[in-house]
């Protein structure tokens, strides 16, 4: 039996309640060319802890109930994850979703990044991906390094190729970076930020990042919409109006975690039953967590580094081998 977070992980599942949730999900625009997505997207890095059995079925019960985005990214797992999502994705599921696959390249450079993406269309069983996002950009020079080291070359090329259709970026650290890319004059398609009621508070990509890129014509995929897991902690705060609340922003998806059918069957009914929050709702839930947000303890990923990549630490110099 497989263990997941010191505790024990049930490698059987019980899928069969899923016949419960609704299989429609609200689409929204995605890129320059009227492409529909799902307002929910499925996140694989967790599911790389469940085992391959566990995670087949999750990616499955997921696009079979309307979730038809789905990111990875090279280093998942190292490896593992990319593997198991290119068997899942097999008779057909494949052509029910769009891959956004994370470009982990940490010096941004046209090599490993050209040789990550080679890498990873033979793990994942396909010829092209629909979203090249780069993956971590968290860093103040994450912006030079991907124009002067090449990376933003490969992606292009990637897409000269028809390989990839559209070129994106994420990060969680912090706005004043996501700014920098946005004011380098790159069309992106896609950008990817944390968002939730704390964001709004503290460094925030929603009032910071979120303006530019939808006047850029980027389409915006929300992350970490429950903050890691930190909204549970404060009290009178709901995970299921932080989904509520990122949904009510321009947002094209959310991008989530879910390594249980409980977790999965819990976000799709949400996502289903979605009802936009109008202004005065948005500003309750924002005061409702505005004194907590204040100092960032409940963003760690923003303020501390217990959320970075170590490939990225080593290559900008933060820790040794």
């Amino acid at each position: 039996m497989a263990v997941y977070s010191g505790r024990r992980f049930n490698p059987e599942p019980d899928f069969h309640r899923m016949a419960s949730v609704p299989k429609v999900l609200e689409q929204r625009s995605i890129g320059r060319g009227g492409h529909q997505t799902s307002i929910l997207g499925l996140s694989t890095r967790r599911l790389a802890a469940v085992g391959q059995k566990a995670a087949t079925r999750i990616i499955h019960e997921a696009i079979d109930h309307g979730v038809n985005v789905i990111e990875t990214g090279h280093e998942y797992g190292d490896g593992a994850m990319e593997r198991w999502l290119g068997l899942a994705l097999r008779d057909g599921y494949r052509d029910r979703v769009k891959l956004m696959w994370q470009c982990c390249a940490p010096l941004r450079d046209y090599k490993t990044a050209m040789q990550q993406f080679e890498e990873s269309l033979v793990r994942l069983r396909t010829s092209t991906v629909e979203i090249w996002s780069f993956h971590d950009v968290i860093y103040d020079n994450d912006a030079e390094w991907m124009y002067d080291h090449g990376g933003l070359d490969a992606a292009q090329e990637a897409r000269d190729q028809r390989r990839v259709r559209w070129i994106g970026f994420g990060g969680h650290k912090a706005p004043h970076i996501h700014l920098k890319l946005l004011a380098r004059g790159f069309p992106w398609d896609v950008v990817a930020m944390p968002l939730n009621p704390l964001d709004a508070s503290f460094r925030s990509f929603e009032r910071q990042v979120l303006p530019q890129a939808i006047k850029q014509g980027a389409a915006v995929f929300g992350c970490k919409p429950v903050a890691g897991g930190a909204l549970a902690t404060i009290r009178g705060s709901k995970p299921e109006d932080a989904f509520r609340y990122v949904w009510s922003l321009p947002v094209s998806s959310v991008l989530c975690g879910m390594d249980s059918p409980a977790v999965l069957k819990k976000n799709l009914k949400s996502a289903a039953a979605f009802q936009p929050f109008h202004a005065g709702e948005m500003d309750a839930l924002r005061q409702k967590t505005r004194v907590a947000a204040g100092d960032g303890r409940y963003e760690r990923y923003k303020t501390t580094q217990d959320f970075d990549g170590r490939a990225g630490q080593l290559a900008h110099g933060f820790i040794k081998k």
